[in-house]
């Protein structure tokens, strides 16, 4: 499952990315989000080009294509 695909207000860990791009790979960790690393969908824009994530009390907006290159698994609440 991507980030893109979690539901709002779900609790899922970053498991992998699917990207090649070294500079995306660099954006993501320069906030935080790395392997292992507990993160919570706190919304989607409207027609979901956009999907904001909480990373350790950081909300960040990823675009679409950026959040289905994340790999997650959920957590159980």
């Amino acid at each position: 499952m991507t980030l893109y695909d979690c539901d709002v207000g779900k609790q899922c860990k970053i498991v992998a990315f699917t990207t090649q791009d070294n500079a995306l790979k660099n954006r993501f960790m320069s906030f935080g989000i790395v392997k292992d690393k507990v993160c919570r969908v706190v919304s989607h824009s409207i027609r979901r080009l956009a999907v904001a994530v909480m990373v350790e009390g950081t909300q960040i907006a990823l675009r679409d294509v950026e959040a289905k290159s994340i790999i997650v698994e959920p957590l159980e609440s």
